[in-house]
């Protein structure tokens, strides 16, 4: 009995001094306590400015490519900025009206005045054709409303001298051919108009000729074709050519497209939701 009371006096004195756990410490538990609140503190404020750095890094990274990139492309003579682009599917006519108020940046090329984006394209196709002994003339380029209109009034006037025609005979006509003010897209500066000698026989010259064969080369596609009378409601002219950038153009003489068709194409595969 004694031996036991005494192991069990052992094993109780053992378990008291020797044998304790850390958490029978009376300390422990405010030390866990403190360290706990500061945790749950501390480390949501930390893992926050973590993120919130990780995303002005992510972002100032992603500035500095953009900017490289849009450095690169700019370097590029021919480049033409997504807002630029969509000019070049603009169309006027008497049903998308432009205001007097419409007035490109312009340039003069060839004697003409033309619209900043189809400045380098022009030039270059000009020096190529002279190069293989063809002179590509300039008659017009961009037009102001107010001029555009006197040119309409003008070719009015014509056509009334010849006996042929009624003033509304000849104001319809005029409309096929040059437009009245508002209704021309050589406000937009984006169409050049050929000259020749042979008047009426632009076709038939060289000029043309080389423009049938190379024009794409630099962006240009003849505006309005004998297929495209009914969807742009103007006939045909020979002589004026609307740049479009040379991938469209290449791609419109690839499919056959015309300046409408070509339009309804790239919006419906690039830009429709």
């Amino acid at each position: 009995m004694q031996d036991k009371s005494q192991a069990r006096h052992r094993y109780s004195h053992s378990n008291s001094q020797g044998l304790y756990s850390v958490r029978d410490n009376p300390g422990y538990e405010i030390k866990s306590h403190t360290l706990n609140k500061f945790l749950f503190l501390v480390m949501p404020v930390l893992m926050t400015a973590v993120f919130i750095a990780g995303c002005v890094l992510g972002y100032i990274d992603y500035q500095n490519t953009a900017a490289r990139s849009k450095s690169i492309l700019s370097e590029n003579e021919d480049y033409i900025s997504p807002e630029d682009e969509l000019r070049l599917y603009r169309v006027v006519n008497i049903a998308n009206p432009l205001d007097r108020a419409y007035v490109p940046s312009t340039v003069v090329v060839g004697g003409a005045e033309v619209d900043r984006l189809i400045a380098n394209p022009l030039k270059k196709m000009i020096a190529a054709a002279a190069k293989q002994g063809v002179v590509l003339s300039v008659k017009y380029g961009y037009v102001s409303y107010d001029e555009q209109h006197r040119l309409y009034e003008d070719f009015v006037e014509f056509l009334l001298s010849t006996g042929k025609y009624t003033q509304v005979r000849a104001e319809s006509t005029a409309n096929r051919v040059i437009c009245d003010s508002g209704n021309s897209e050589r406000q937009l500066g984006l169409l050049v108009e050929f000259d020749t000698d042979n008047k009426g026989e632009f076709d038939k010259t060289g000029a043309y000729q080389w423009l049938i064969r190379n024009a794409k080369e630099y962006g240009f596609v003849q505006r309005y074709t004998k297929s495209g009378e009914q969807a742009s409601a103007m006939d045909r002219d020979f002589t004026l050519w609307r740049f479009v950038g040379r991938q469209n153009a290449v791609l419109a003489e690839k499919l056959g497209l015309d300046f409408n068709d070509l339009v309804d194409y790239v919006k419906k595969e690039y830009y429709s939701e």
